[in-house]
């Protein structure tokens, strides 16, 4: 009883004590499947490898470009994106805790350009594609008197984005070859301001060595933090891709991209301000309580805060307040890195055409494993494979359904055990798209399911992971018109 009682109050002071400073994002350097590029693509669950045949080529399969009708503009927009994010068991395993967030997202824009009259058989194409972006804007306020949490008001706003601007070419070297080249410039940048006051009141045990009549009294432990953190990196993307059409039904594509860091940028601030004190302060102090169930005589005035471990020693006095103060001094932290090999991707597509009316096609995507920094230092990713599926068809000659399936795992290692890797999840996402095409134009309707499962240390000095659950819904609207 005595055992459960204590975890039950260190799980309070570490949720008191705050909610991780990390900002757990599902998104940027450990997600690569959180927004869908191109307009074609984003219906058939970025399956696009084997055929990549308009502007999002540049991120798919360059070699795409060669196979381009014509000159066009292209766009696509996530309208609204809403995610929910839900922390299992987190208080004192009992509730959950939530978070939800809303954004508009211009995911895509490119066109393709005509390069015949520089090499036949050529088109070029550029494009403005945002891989990720969520934002955060918290404020909680949460009392749990039942459970010694007397309240909790936390409030966050942070912002992470991750853009990526390209350009390339595609050319046909035979029928049934084709070959391209792309080179993008990578920005990913993130900013995070959170604010955290709480109060949790704790029952001590009345001592037995020394005033075993005495009424037990009630500490009240309260704290405050503020933090702000920022980072960015900045980078060089090359590219390059084949497309092989052995029989004019079926395609393949293989690509690579590969990336150069310039850069990386971290700043960090943070300052806390805590206090202790009694409901009852006529009393000696050092005679009344103990400070832990097995608390000695002679230690009895030593408290111990539960929250950083600490003893904190305090004079008694029957006619002045008993009371413990202290104060963190302000950390702050900056710091940056030089040129550095980023990421690799590589991606084998596979395309076929049954019928006019029907194009199915399938993705494997790898990326490879290698040490972070910017988010979490001191963290090796491990390389990890997603799959797409994807499916097009022409119900008439003008109106036609997408539909799409994929993966969108986690980077970080599956076991979740200290701040530098606060949780782990992975997606499993749907998309569903339909629209109409001219012979100069299309647009299309849709939507883009993913829902998230895993493990997330959110509480500072949570004794264990608690599980963690994400929806995510995206309505997206595209177009293309030819010039």
């Amino acid at each position: 009883m005595m055992n459960s009682r204590l975890n039950q109050l260190l799980i309070l002071s570490a949720l008191a004590a705050g909610f991780s400073n990390s900002f757990n994002a599902n998104a940027g350097p450990y997600h690569f499947s959180d927004v869908l590029v191109g307009d074609r693509a984003m219906g058939m669950g970025g399956a696009f490898g084997g055929v990549a045949d308009d502007s999002s080529a540049l991120f798919y399969n360059p070699a795409g470009l060669a196979y381009a009708p014509s000159s066009t503009l292209s766009s696509a927009v996530n309208a609204f994106q809403m995610t929910n994010r839900e922390y299992k068991e987190l208080f004192a395993g009992k509730d959950s805790f939530f978070e939800t967030s809303t954004d508009i997202i211009p995911t895509f824009t490119g066109g393709v350009i005509d390069l015949k009259k520089l090499s036949d058989g050529m088109n070029g194409a550029f494009a403005l594609q945002n891989l990720s972006q969520q934002s955060g804007n918290q404020n909680d306020f949460i009392q749990r008197p039942d459970m010694g949490l007397e309240y909790l008001h936390r409030a966050e706003k942070s912002q992470l984005s991750e853009l990526l601007f390209s350009a390339g070419a595609g050319k046909k070297f035979s029928p049934n070859l084709a070959l391209g080249l792309s080179l993008s410039g990578h920005r990913l940048a993130l900013d995070v301001q959170q604010f955290q006051d709480s109060t949790v009141k704790t029952t001590l045990r009345q001592s037995k060595i020394t005033n075993p009549n005495n009424v037990s009294k009630s500490l009240f432990q309260s704290r405050a933090l503020n933090s702000r953190w920022s980072a960015s990196a900045t980078s060089v993307e090359i590219g390059g891709g084949m497309i092989f059409a052995p029989v004019p039904w079926f395609s393949i594509g293989l690509s690579g991209h590969s990336q150069l860091q310039f850069g990386q940028k971290f700043e960090y601030e943070f300052d806390e301000i805590g206090s202790w004190h009694y409901d009852d302060l006529s009393r000696p102090v050092a005679s009344d309580f103990e400070a832990l169930p097995d608390a000695k005589p002679e230690s009895a005035q030593a408290e111990i805060d539960l929250v950083t471990n600490k003893t904190l020693y305090r004079k008694s006095s029957n006619s002045k307040p008993a009371l413990v103060k202290y104060q963190f001094a302000p950390s702050v932290a900056k710091n940056s890195t030089g040129l550095s090999m980023g990421r690799t991707r590589v991606r084998l597509g596979l395309a076929a055409f049954p019928s006019p009316r029907l194009l199915l096609t399938l993705d494997c995507v790898g990326h490879d494993l290698r040490n972070e920094w910017i988010i979490s230092p001191d963290l090796t990713t491990e390389y990890i494979v997603n799959v797409h599926q994807g499916l097009e068809y022409f119900l008439t000659p003008r109106f036609f359904v997408r539909q799409g399936l994929f993966t969108n795992l986690d980077a970080r290692p599956s076991e979740v055990n200290s701040r530098f890797n606060p949780e782990h999840l992975n997606f499993a996402g749907s998309s569903l798209f339909f629209g109409l095409q001219s012979s100069e134009s299309q647009f299309s309707l849709g939507t883009i399911y993913q829902f998230g499962w895993g493990e997330a240390l959110k509480a500072e000095g949570q004794p264990k992971p608690s599980p963690l659950r994400e929806n995510k819904v995206l309505l997206a609207f595209t177009a293309s018109h030819g010039m």
